[in-house]
């Protein structure tokens, strides 16, 4: 909890993806660390990044979202994939080691997901990927872990995300159920992000260029 005035650095990645993953995790650390938070909420389709990241945190204050059991996306260019952390052996790693695992679903990404509907959900999501496409997934996260009962209404966490394969954003957020989301929500700090919110596929993780602002 910070009183006053307080100054932390934001760190802008020049490529996105699983390239700043360990960078992500050392500086969501770092700021944990300096602002006495223990729970982390990391968004993870495979688990991967989850194990890197109980590998730095304590792994019992360490939440893993996921998407629903048994999601498959079509037609990716990569091919069909399995999300919601399809390997039992890595979900049961995680349990093992005391992690909280969640597998549902995105709370701006309901029923109309797969149709030309754009809700008020849809839109939204597509507002915070302005920011970057992990800014939206962090904020989902603490939704959905407060909405489990892992987080309480009002609670300051990390969050980290990225953009579709690894880490490459973390933030500050204040916890509330998703349905105060516009009464209670708070993004407090921004430890890092991809400079650009826009990537292709595949993504260029060549040269990484790694800047920091002072705030």
């Amino acid at each position: 909890m910070v009183e006053g005035n307080s100054k932390s650095e934001t760190v802008y990645f020049g490529v996105h993806g699983e390239k700043n993953t360990w960078k992500t995790i050392e500086l969501a650390n770092k700021r944990a660390k300096q602002l006495g938070i223990n729970k982390v909420v990391i968004a993870s389709e495979t688990g991967l990044s989850a194990v890197e990241t109980i590998k730095v945190f304590d792994p019992n204050e360490v939440i893993v979202v996921s998407s629903a059991a048994g999601t498959k996306v079509e037609n990716t260019v990569i091919g069909d994939l399995r999300i919601g952390i399809s390997n039992q052996k890595i979900y049961k790693e995680l349990i093992e080691k005391g992690a909280k695992v969640i597998r549902g679903t995105d709370p701006f990404w309901g029923l109309t997901a797969h149709s030309p509907i754009l809700d008020p959900g849809k839109l939204g999501m597509m507002f915070y990927k302005v920011i970057s496409n992990g800014f939206h997934v962090c904020i989902t996260t603490v939704l959905m872990a407060t909405d489990h009962g892992y987080l309480e209404n009002g609670e300051e966490v990390i969050a980290l995300a990225g953009s579709w394969v690894g880490l490459d954003t973390a933030i500050v957020a204040r916890a509330c159920n998703t349905v105060d989301f516009f009464n209670k929500f708070e993004v407090l700090e921004t430890i890092c992000k991809p400079r650009s919110p826009r990537y292709t596929w595949p993504i260029n993780q060549v040269d990484c260029l790694v800047a920091s602002v002072g705030l």
